[in-house]
């Protein structure tokens, strides 16, 4: 089978595609990939930023049709699923043409949902629905979140635009300010869409949600308010502010977090974005592009 991978660290030229045995069925679930989705996290292994054994195949998010379902999986062959593999800690990539994993971490995928809109969702939809569970009460704060346009952050907004009694402002990229100005209007909550740093209060916010790596917003929480991130490579020194309560968010392999996810986005609560579909022989393309920044929505890329 053909799968997207690497035998050494370094730019996206070198990224393969690999001819690798067909995975072993045993007690696992085998899914034959539809689409699996390019994450900042890819790039991060492929660049040896985060190490991991080689050679390796890519990928955290899949979603497909099962191939092979163990007996009492609660799956059968030919099931729509979804997973989310997290490479790094299981050494199962998911950009392959077929998938073998644990049945008890996949999901199917609900009736109205595209493969190809489901292999968007695991690693964004479950990292924001975890980050949202370990944020203090957000009743009557002021809540600053950061990198609104990206994968984890559109889901993020879609969640707290819709509370009606928190103020949530947005931090966006100058290019997706008039996107996000429009996703604001007519929602529930109070707030205002920020392009610029320089417009953020100092020592103004409740709880900062820092989605798009910009540690020197560390200063925009207010003394004993809360300062969440997900982005490990480009966080605040939590020593130089102990007043406040400093959480980096490491995404869990959770089942039912998966299943709200996709039932969320089935029912037009979580942001469908716009897919960009490539086939494996591009993902040297799919990486630069997501590199170079400024990029809109979600990049698949299919057997």
């Amino acid at each position: 089978m053909r799968a997207v991978g690497l035998t050494r660290t370094g730019g996206p030229e070198v990224l393969e595609v690999l001819d690798l045995p067909e995975p072993e069925a045993a007690d696992a679930l085998v899914i034959e990939t539809a689409a699996a989705a390019v994450n900042p996290v890819d790039l991060a292994t492929r660049s040896g930023l985060i190490p991991t054994s080689l050679p390796a195949v890519l990928g955290w998010d899949l979603a497909g049709t099962v191939a092979h379902a163990p007996a009492g999986s609660g799956f059968r062959t030919g099931d729509r699923v979804l997973a989310m593999t997290a490479q790094l800690g299981t050494g199962v990539g998911s950009m392959a043409e077929y998938v073998a994993f644990d049945p008890g971490f996949v999901a199917h995928v609900p009736d109205g949902l595209k493969l190809e809109e489901a292999a968007a969702l695991p690693l964004a939809g479950v990292t924001a629905t975890q980050l949202l569970r370990r944020t203090p009460d957000r009743t009557g704060k002021r809540i600053l979140l950061i990198g609104a346009q990206g994968g984890v952050g559109a889901h993020l907004a879609a969640r707290l635009l819709d509370e009606p009694s928190t103020r949530t402002d947005l931090l966006v990229r100058p290019s997706d300010l008039p996107v996000w100005q429009e996703q604001r209007a007519g929602r529930p909550g109070e707030g205002a869409v920020l392009a610029d740093p320089a417009q953020v209060e100092t020592g103004a916010y409740d709880i900062v949600i820092d989605a798009g790596g910009v540690p020197a917003l560390f200063d925009a929480v207010r003394p004993q308010g809360a300062f969440l991130t997900i982005t490990p490579f480009s966080a605040p020194d939590p020593a130089a502010r102990p007043e406040v309560a400093y959480t980096l968010i490491g995404v869990e392999l959770d089942r039912d977090d998966l299943v709200s996810v996709a039932e969320a986005a089935a029912r037009g609560i979580a942001p469908r974005q716009e897919l960009t579909v490539l086939p494996f022989e591009d993902a040297a393309e799919a990486h630069r592009r997501l590199e170079r920044g400024g990029f809109r929505g979600k990049l698949l890329l299919v057997p």
